[in-house]
Parts: structure tokens; C-alpha cells; sequence
């Protein structure tokens, strides 16, 4: 798997923003919100996250995110430092149903993120110990991609993309699209989850997970599955110590960071809960961020790009408004 030193995966790559609770009706996704001061159209992307008003927000449900606390590493650190990662069972149901059972029977507790490799990918789990306990985890059908008869939020034409011929969102996911294949995956941006594997397609599984810390490795697309992606704390994972053997894995001389617990929002109590939104694809309002984003409207910004990359488009996740 993608743990284990001698995988062809790893040697051939120098070695790892959402499913979404839509809570709004259609009509209110084509709302457009009420302007503030200024012009939608004049206003930064901060700004103009800042101003959407709370139908352009989705709930995210809690059956659907994975929260993993483990150690902290940083020195008189006390409080465990803590990852939540929104799961995509839209495009990798298998994937999160098996890691559901291993979740629910914790199998994650008190094992260790085995890797933390500069610019690329944070590592965690073990894909043998899975198969060996018997879990379907272990190793499993890949699901690169998925037949689609759905309609996409492209972004647009002017944008292109070098890895798919058709980009944009669905639910709130960013998507990569072949029209005439009617095939569509998940990208690899920074933030995004994904099973390990070795050589062969079905050689790994939930068991060992890896978050993208870096640039966005977008050849990996529709050759791992991809079944989530961070929504909070992914500084927790992007200042990791850096592992010093081949690859990023920490050396036995090395403190890895031990998972305390990995469970479902659903299954933690209330107070352990942290209600999140996500900023909607399909709200008139993020038309406007995307484009803020393409032809930046501060004042530094001298030269204006025009073009907007799939993994550089903002997708904003928020604690929920009080009601």
C-alpha cells in the first residue's frame, strides 16, 4: 500500500475543496443576495464571503465527518491537536462504508500518521493490519471515478484545465468531467483524502489514508480513490515535523504522532461536535467570488490573471451562524 516502503506507487511519484447536506431549496440556490454598500461586483472574495447571507450556507452533516485528534508535537503542546474531514460517499461509497466499520469499531485508536513528506502528502493507518483483522478496508475495489447523469456547475470556459476536459462543482465538490465518457471524479487539491495503494488498482483500501499537503498532485486523478477532503484543522497536519527517512516516513528515531481518536461526528456527543457550513457552489453569490478570484479586486493586484484554476477556487467553510 501506500504505507510500505517498496511500493511502485511511491518510487513513481518521489514518495496522498465536498459531498454536502444541501439544507436550501433550488429556489433559494438562484437567489441572488441583497447587495451591501458596494457592488457584489466591487467586492474582494473576503469581503464578499463575508457578506453571504445564510441561505448561500449548507450544513454539514455529521454523519458525513470524520474527526481524528491525535497527539500534539509541538513543544508544551497540551491539547490534542485535532482534523476534521468532511467524506464523500457520492463518489467512493464503498470506501467510506468500509471505513465506516472500522471507524465504529476503532480501529484507528492508538495507531500513528507513519508519514508527513514536504509538498506532498500526510500519511496514517495500516492497510495490513486491516486485512489481517479481517476488514474489507484492507483492500478493496478501487472507485477512481464514477458514471454521472447529473448536471455540473462548470466553471468557466475561459478557465480550461490541463488534467480533464470540463471542471467545476457538484454539490459542492470540485469536479473533473469527460462529457462523451460521462465519467467524473475528484481532484487532487490541497486538502483532499485518499486511500493508499500499491501497484495493483485493488491493492488498498480506507485502512491507510493520506491528506494532500501541498501542491496539487492533479496527475494522481483516476489513479487513487479519493473519499474526502479536510474541512478544519489542516494546519494540524500542514506543520507536522517533516518524517526523515525516504518518502516522509518518520524513522524509528523519530516521535510518530499517535492517533488518539478517529470517529464520526454522529457518534461523539454533542459537545465534542463542531457544526460547520460550507459556502454553496450553486448560490448566485459565489459566481461572484469565483470571478473576484479569476480578476482580483484589490488594490495590490497590479496584473489580473483572468483565469481561475480548479483547486486555487475557494470553497469556504464556516462555524454555523447562531439561529
Amino acid at each position: 500500500m501506500l504505507g510500505k516502503r517498496t511500493s511502485l506507487f511511491q518510487r513513481a511519484l518521489g514518495i496522498g475543496a465536498l459531498a454536502l447536506v444541501v439544507c436550501a431549496s433550488p429556489a433559494l440556490a438562484q437567489s441572488t443576495p441583497r447587495a451591501p454598500a458596494k457592488p457584489w461586483s466591487a467586492l474582494t472574495s473576503a469581503e464578499l464571503i463575508s457578506a453571504a447571507p445564510n441561505d448561500a450556507w449548507a450544513k454539514l452533516d455529521q454523519s458525513r465527518l470524520l474527526y481524528l485528534s491525535f497527539e500534539p508535537t509541538q513543544a508544551g503542546a497540551q491539547t490534542p491537536a485535532r482534523v476534521i474531514i468532511l467524506l464523500a460517499p457520492d463518489f467512493a461509497p464503498n470506501h467510506v462504508l468500509a471505513l465506516d466499520e472500522m471507524l465504529a469499531k476503532g480501529f484507528f485508536n492508538g495507531r500513528n500518521i507513519v508519514r508527513s513528506q514536504d509538498n506532498y502528502v500526510v500519511q496514517w493507518g495500516d492497510g495490513a493490519a486491516a486485512t489481517a483483522q479481517g476488514f474489507a478496508g484492507g483492500r478493496m475495489v478501487a472507485e477512481f471515478d464514477r458514471t454521472y447523469g447529473t448536471e455540473f456547475t462548470p466553471l468557466e470556459l475561459k478557465d480550461g484545465d490541463v488534467y480533464a476536459p470540463k471542471i467545476g462543482f457538484w454539490r459542492n465538490w470540485p469536479v473533473a468531467w469527460d462529457p462523451k465518457a460521462k465519467r467524473y471524479w475528484l481532484p487532487h487539491c490541497y486538502g483532499m483524502v485518499g486511500a493508499g495503494r500499491d501497484e495493483a488498482a485493488d491493492s488498498g483500501g480506507p485502512a491507510e489514508l493520506y491528506a494532500v499537503n501541498g501542491h496539487s498532485p492533479r496527475a494522481l486523478d483516476r489513479n487513487v480513490t479519493l473519499l474526502g477532503r479536510v474541512v478544519d484543522g489542516m494546519d494540524q497536519f500542514a506543520t507536522l515535523p517533516r518524517g526523515s527517512e525516504a518518502m516522509g516516513f518518520y524513522t524509528s528515531g523519530q516521535t510518530k504522532p499517535k492517533i488518539i481518536k478517529a470517529e464520526l461526528g454522529s457518534r461523539l456527543p454533542a459537545t465534542e461536535q463542531v457544526s460547520l457550513e460550507a459556502l454553496r457552489t450553486d448560490h448566485a453569490i459565489y459566481a461572484e467570488v469565483l470571478e473576484s478570484r479569476r480578476n482580483r479586486r484589490d488594490s495590490w493586484t497590479k496584473f489580473k490573471a483572468g483565469k481561475l484554476e480548479l483547486c486555487n477556487a475557494p470553497l469556504p467553510v464556516r462555524i454555523s451562524a447562531k439561529e
